[in-house]
């Protein structure tokens, strides 16, 4: 900067700090009000340069003459961001704001090259960020539904949020294409946080891309279980017939930790106190000292589950309802005496039944199903117990008399655990299977507008939840009588055999439907990869160099001694992916059916594809290389689509025979 160097001392300009906020506040209104509480204690001294529109600024960071910009900023910044060499930026992390001279110049004169789509803004100072609305127009950037902020935000809070923000529109596809973007000073300033934000940033998307699975092949396991379970679906009532029948009523979350030793006892006597939900795990150990829980939630798609439910007598369990997800074997439902309500999982396949039964975002344990059942029926609170997710102190894995035993292999390995802060406030081993639980354990309790009490007397803290003794949590508020099972049972009543038939007759219908949907993807994809050999020679060449292309026979070349390739390329673009669009697009059910069983293979595909432009400077040969890609696409996924084609028929049978 020019040593016209002066204070910005005409107070601050309040029209245009209220004008940002007022943007902020229509998009970010939960930052705006964090912003409005945010003082200006002077750590910060703007200074001004130039003047009228001209007028730019820079920020004194220390008493000791120490500026965030060394130079003009406008150019200090453009020479910063151009010294990262980018490149293929699909979502650009900036760490960092500064007075936001980094993100109005990186919009301007960055992002259309690099292709960015979104942008993510962290910036760990409140006071840094308040400072900026002072000096430059920001509300264009604030109502840019493409940028999110993430400002102030520590620990377990810049996790919650940033997987939410990976999770809208599926952004964690676009891990392998995202750069950080940052100027020197907010590293000087800042720097262990910037890192650790990064290292969350990747742990976020990495857990999201596990929610939606690693395999379709177990993917393909649930639709198979479903279909085989549409009896049981049909005849009995949904979890739907529940919600806020128990609106401010306490629930307790059982779960299979091994401290569930500790308080077990106290549950006896709580039944018209607290709605039991128990995970499956749990059920035989709480049978086993009398107490008999409400609601059992299942979910996992394996045989092991069988023993965790089996060997009881329909009177036993004759209040007992097992609310299991219907991608559970049918084993497990022929193995069970007692009552069942269904309890969709948030997966499209069970909008495509269109037999509404009620649908949760259920996270990935018995456990976290538990929670969001109570949320769903309105408990508040909702209080845990045996939920360590971790190791005890003396290294059990399970609760005593849990059927397979305290000590369970899978969880052991060093190379398989982790620390994490504990309940007690020391640091506790966990796995990374617990950890997944755990993380998700902290989505739901940062959505649920109750009051979450984790009474687990051990174990790993989940963040914001209260934590404190089972006893402490009965005296305060398991006080009142007010017998679940009779709501549960009012509830249900209005269930009707009748609406089943209807149901069936539906489901039969749409069964079809989607077979022969299935079908014309697998015929697609078929043609697809066709078209692919036949134009595979020319794409190689491309990938080969231009070198290559320009010996191709003269009667294939434009004026000169270059080959025009594109307007060819463009359009055999056209040809291949027609037959891609055809499969997803050609029919409901591809969406409502086939993505659940397809999406693990497809977003490891898509994050693929949005990092091959990073190998190539030409964008010809990216799309080349993409397009041979599609071979893998088609093959998978005409192989997929064949083998739901036998799963419908056979199901469209045993429908029809217990019609």
């Amino acid at each position: 900067m020019k040593a016209k160097r002066k204070p910005h001392r005409d107070g601050w300009p309040q029209e245009l700090y209220r004008a940002n906020l007022k943007a902020l506040s229509r998009h970010h209104p939960g930052l705006a009000g964090r912003l409005e509480k945010t003082p200006l204690t002077g750590r910060y001294r703007v200074i001004a340069s130039g003047s009228g529109e001209a007028m730019v600024f820079n920020l004194e960071m220390t008493a000791g003459g120490v500026y965030y910009h060394p130079a003009d900023p406008l150019a200090d910044v453009h020479k910063q961001i151009a010294a990262l060499k980018l490149k293929n930026n699909l979502l650009a992390v900036f760490l960092g704001f500064g007075l936001g001279y980094e993100l109005l110049i990186y919009l301007q004169h960055f992002a259309a090259v690099l292709g960015t789509r979104y942008v993510a803004v962290i910036e760990r100072d409140l006071e840094m960020f308040k400072t900026a609305l002072f000096c430059n127009n920001l509300a264009p950037l604030f109502e840019n539904q493409r940028i999110s902020f993430f400002v102030g935000l520590e620990g377990e809070e810049l996790y919650v949020a940033l997987r939410r923000f990976l999770e809208e529109e599926q952004k964690f596809i676009l891990l392998r294409a995202m750069k950080p973007v940052y100027h020197a000073s907010a590293l000087s300033l800042h720097r262990d946080y910037y890192l650790q934000a990064l290292r969350t940033l990747r742990e976020a998307a990495a857990h999201q891309v596990i929610h939606f699975g690693n395999d379709p092949k177990d993917s393909l396991i649930g639709i198979e279980n479903m279909l085989e379970n549409l009896p049981e679906i049909l005849s009995n009532p949904g979890i739907n017939l529940l919600y806020n029948r128990f609106k401010n009523r306490p629930a307790v979350v059982v779960a299979t930790g091994p401290s569930l030793n500790k308080n077990k006892h106290l549950l006896k006597g709580l039944e018209n106190r607290a709605l039991i939900i128990s995970v499956d795990a749990s059920l035989k150990i709480l049978m086993n000292m009398g107490v008999k829980p409400h609601l059992v939630t299942s979910l996992e798609r394996v045989p092991e589950v069988v023993k965790l439910i089996d060997g009881f007598s329909p009177e036993e369990v004759r209040d007992v309802y097992l609310a299991a997800c219907p991608v559970v074997r049918r084993e497990v439902y022929q193995a069970y005496p007692g009552p069942r309500i269904i309890v969709y999982r948030n997966f499209d396949h069970f909008r495509w039944l269109d037999v509404d039964k009620g649908i949760l975002n259920i996270g990935p344990s018995a456990g976290n199903m538990a929670f969001k059942v109570a949320e769903a029926l309105g408990c508040n609170p909702i209080i845990l117990i045996g939920q360590d997710l971790a190791f005890s102190r003396e290294g059990d894995t399970h609760a005593r008399g849990t059927p397979y035993g305290e000590k369970q292999q899978a969880f052991y390995g060093e190379e398989n655990t982790l620390e994490v802060p504990g309940n007690d406030g020391r640091p506790i081993r966990t796995s990374r299977i617990w950890y997944q639980f755990l993380k998700h354990y902290e989505l739901d309790v940062a959505a649920y507008n109750g009051t979450c009490v984790n009474c687990t007397e051990g174990g790993a803290y989940i963040t914001g939840t209260k934590v404190m003794t089972f006893q402490e949590a009965i005296d305060r508020y398991m006080t009142a009588e007010f017998h679940p099972l009779e709501i549960i049972h009012s509830a249900i009543a209005g269930f009707s055999a009748r609406d089943s038939q209807r149901d069936a007759d539906r489901v039969a219908t749409i069964i079809e439907d989607t077979r022969r949907a299935m079908q014309r993807v697998v015929e697609e994809c078929l043609q697809g990869l066709q078209k692919l050999a036949e134009h595979e020679p020319f794409l190689q060449e491309i990938l080969a160099g231009e070198e290559v292309v320009k010996k191709r026979p003269s009667t294939e070349k434009q004026s000169g001694d270059r080959i025009d390739y594109k307007d060819r390329l463009a359009e055999i673009d056209r040809e291949i992916m027609a037959h891609k669009n055809n499969c997803i697009n050609g029919h409901p059910s591809f969406q409502l059916f086939f993505a659940h069983i397809f999406q693990s293979y497809m977003i490891k595909f898509e994050m693929e594809m949005c990092a091959v432009p990073e190998k190539h400077d030409s964008p010809e040969a990216a799309r080349a290389e993409i397009l041979l890609y599609h071979r893998d696409w088609f093959t998978t996924t005409g192989g997929l689509a064949g083998i739901c084609v036998g799963l419908l028929e056979r199901a469209g049978e045993r429908l029809e025979q217990a019609l």
